[in-house]
Formats: structure tokens, C-alpha cells, sequence
């Protein structure tokens, strides 16, 4: 009997120690956990709202930052960037390429995620705050709410959000890698792709699953109307309803890698592994393609106007396009191909990484080369632009450089 007591005492003390408030100063690390289970049944299946807002966080899932600024994926930015070539300030290694592309989130904790399976929040410094790791390679970029909660897939075919502390909250399992960017949408559910189209609630229940004959690494995008719209690797695009149920498809003759950009009257705009850049009517009628030489697998930009649209090729091309007519206004061509989606800032200009290893800034308006730096590797992560005219980009060389404009 005694020695059962000395053994509860100690297992008390244990727990205690392990649980309580803790003194550690430095970056926490989190290992993956168990898959969560997900309702198996019809390839549309559809949650019950009522039981869907059971598990509701208190706070509205506020959107944020995402892949391509926002659920339109415009590829704009608020602020400016740098206008003369700026210079690192700030280095964070991962011990594999850098995939996924950073996003900001409202206390300005960079979020993004590596091959090596690691997903990592970083101080505007570049210091690590905390990391996560997963068994698998983080291809997905993040999307990070308003009132503090973080998605991003992994190629362990889950969906997992964390607490902006990086406290694991839940997991939300697929059959396929999640390679795509999950999305928030105006009323909370977060989008994402993997065996066809998932819709989350910010509880970690689903809302529906469409099937769209394919695996989908693209990221959903959200039309103003409420419409979600997604390429897929069977060589189309989809527009699903809120209720899960298919309203178009339109065919191409490649994979839909990149997300679709949304213009303000639900237009819609994207690139295809079959060189095209296409821009699509809201029923999904096509009101014009325009032709690389080289496979676009990158996100398109819009100008705030909405007049230019901007597409990068494989090809090794950047290209300003007339969004009415889907005419060439300009191309500036880099010695490599440019697999990352251009982003654009406040005051015009256009912000790129090239497989030939430079990051390029490009005049929206005319297509003039303002400068270039040589980064050593090459990049397919898209450059995030941050307050202080900074630029956030990862690489294949693992690291996650951040440069500001040189004083």
C-alpha cells in the first residue's frame, strides 16, 4: 500500500510539472497528431448547419491573409514594396525548399511553411516563434483569420488549424495530399482542395465535399456572389454553389495548377498547363484566351483598375495583358521558368521569382525593368509584401529571406 502511495505521488508531481505553466523563453517545436475523423459517405455530402454551428468557435472566422491577398486571390497588395533593389536584413534556414508562399498575419507573425515538413511562424525579424512538424512535405500556404487561427495542409492529407500561439486546435482529414491553399470565405468556411473540393466550418466539421474528377492542388477561390471556383488536375475548372452541388465546368487542355483570380463582377481569370490564360464570363462562357509558350501553373494579378492582367509562364516570361481584350501589352522575359505568381504592390509594381534564381520588379504600367537581385537558388515561392516597403520570399535553398529597401 505504501508503495502504491509513493507511486501516486510521483505520477501527481509528474503532471504537474509536465502541465503547469512552464518557464521556457525560447521558440516552441509541436509534433504532428493523430489524423481526425471525417464522415465517410456519397462524394457530395452536405453538414447540417445546426450541428455545424455546434462546434463554431465563439469569435467569427474572420478573413484575413491568404494566398494571393484574399478569397478573390488578386495578387495585391495594401502596402508598398521596395522601389530600388533592396537588401537582406533577415534570414530564417528550413532544412528543405521553400514551396509554399508567406503570408502576414494582423500582428505581423509571418507564416509559412517548407518540403521538410516543418511549418513555421516567424517574428518580423525573422526569428522563429514556433514551429509545427509534420510527417509529410508543406507544399500549401497558409490562411490565417482575423481573430487568431491558422490553416495550412500537409501532404499528410489533413487540414490543420492552430492557435496563433501554435496550439494544435484540430485536424480535418482528406484521402489526398493537401497540397492547396486553403481559403477563408466571407462567412467563415474555409475552402481547400485535395480529393475534390472540401468546405470546412471553422470548427473542423464539413460542410460538404464535391467531387471534380481530379486531384486538386489549386487553391478555391470565393466570387463575390458566393460561388467557389477551383482548377483541378482532370483538366478543368469548376464553379461549385454553396450547397456543394457543381453549377459549371469548363475544359482546358492541361491542369489547372494555380488559383483562379476573381474580378468584381465574377468574372473569373486563370492559367492552364496547356499555355493558355484564359478569362471566363460568371456562367463559364469564354470571353477570351491569350497564348504563352510554356505551361502556367503560377496565380494571376490583377490592377486595381482591373483594366491589366498579369500572368507568369514557364515559359520563362512575366506578361501584362489587356483584361478586356486578353492583348499582349507587354512581356519582359526571365532566363528561367517562372513558376511563382506575380505580386503586385500598392504603387504599381510588379514583384517576381525566377527559376534563373532573381526575384525582378517589374513597372506594372509599361512592363520597365526597375531592378533585380540574385537570391542563389531558385524560386517558386510568390514574394509577400510587408509594412516598411519589405519583401518576404522562400526559395529551394530553404531559406525565407527578408529584405527591405536599402537606406
Amino acid at each position: 500500500m505504501r508503495n502504491r502511495s509513493a507511486f501516486f505521488v510521483f505520477c501527481l508531481l509528474f503532471w504537474i510539472t509536465a502541465c503547469g505553466p512552464g518557464g521556457q523563453s525560447g521558440p516552441s517545436i509541436h509534433f504532428g497528431a493523430a489524423k481526425a475523423e471525417t464522415p465517410d459517405g456519397v462524394e457530395t455530402e452536405v453538414v447540417g448547419k445546426e450541428e455545424e454551428q455546434e462546434q463554431e468557435p465563439l469569435e467569427p472566422n474572420i478573413p484575413f491573409a491568404m494566398m494571393g491577398g484574399g478569397p478573390r486571390h488578386l495578387n495585391r497588395a495594401e502596402v508598398p514594396g521596395p522601389r530600388t533593389a533592396p537588401v537582406e536584413t533577415a534570414r530564417f534556414q528550413c532544412g528543405a525548399r521553400v514551396f509554399a508562399s508567406p503570408v502576414i498575419g494582423p500582428d505581423g507573425t509571418i507564416y509559412v511553411g517548407s518540403v521538410d515538413g516543418t511549418f513555421n511562424a516567424l517574428r518580423s525579424d525573422g526569428k522563429l516563434r514556433w514551429s509545427y512538424v509534420c510527417d509529410q512535405p508543406i507544399f500549401s500556404t497558409a490562411a490565417v483569420s482575423r481573430t487568431g487561427t491558422v490553416y495550412v495542409g500537409c501532404d499528410d492529407d489533413t487540414l490543420i488549424a492552430f492557435s496563433t500561439e501554435g496550439a494544435q486546435r484540430w485536424t480535418y482529414s482528406m484521402k489526398h495530399d493537401v497540397d492547396s491553399a486553403p481559403v477563408i470565405g466571407a462567412d467563415g468556411v474555409v475552402y481547400v482542395g485535395g480529393e475534390g473540393l472540401h468546405a470546412v466550418g471553422a470548427g473542423g466539421k464539413r460542410r460538404f465535399k464535391a467531387w471534380v474528377g481530379g486531384h486538386v492542388s489549386a487553391s478555391p477561390a470565393v466570387r463575390p456572389d458566393g460561388m467557389v471556383v477551383v482548377g483541378s488536375h482532370d483538366q478543368r475548372v469548376y464553379a461549385v454553389k454553396q450547397d456543394g452541388t457543381v453549377a459549371w465546368t469548363f475544359a482546358t487542355r492541361g491542369p489547372v495548377q494555380g488559383p483562379v483570380a476573381v474580378f468584381h463582377d465574377n468574372d473569373v481569370a486563370f492559367g492552364s498547363d496547356d499555355g493558355y490564360v484564359y478569362r471566363l464570363a460568371p456562367l463559364g462562357g469564354s470571353r477570351w484566351k491569350f497564348k504563352t509558350d510554356g505551361p502556367v501553373r503560377a496565380g494571376v494579378a490583377i490592377s486595381k483598375d482591373s483594366r491589366t492582367l498579369f500572368a507568369a509562364s514557364m515559359d520563362g516570361s512575366v506578361y501584362g495583358i489587356d483584361a478586356s481584350t486578353g492583348k499582349k501589352r507587354w512581356k519582359v522575359t526571365t532566363a528561367g521558368p517562372v513558376r511563382a505568381s506575380p505580386m503586385l504592390d500598392s504603387e504599381g509594381l510588379l514583384f517576381v521569382g525566377s527559376h534563373d534564381h532573381h526575384l525582378y520588379a517589374i513597372q506594372a504600367d509599361t512592363g520597365e525593368l526597375k531592378w533585380r537581385i540574385d537570391l542563389g537558388s531558385e524560386i517558386d515561392s510568390t514574394a509577400a509584401i510587408a509594412a516598411g516597403r519589405k519583401l518576404i520570399v522562400g526559395a529551394d535553398d530553404g531559406a525565407i529571406r527578408i529584405f527591405e529597401e536599402a537606406q
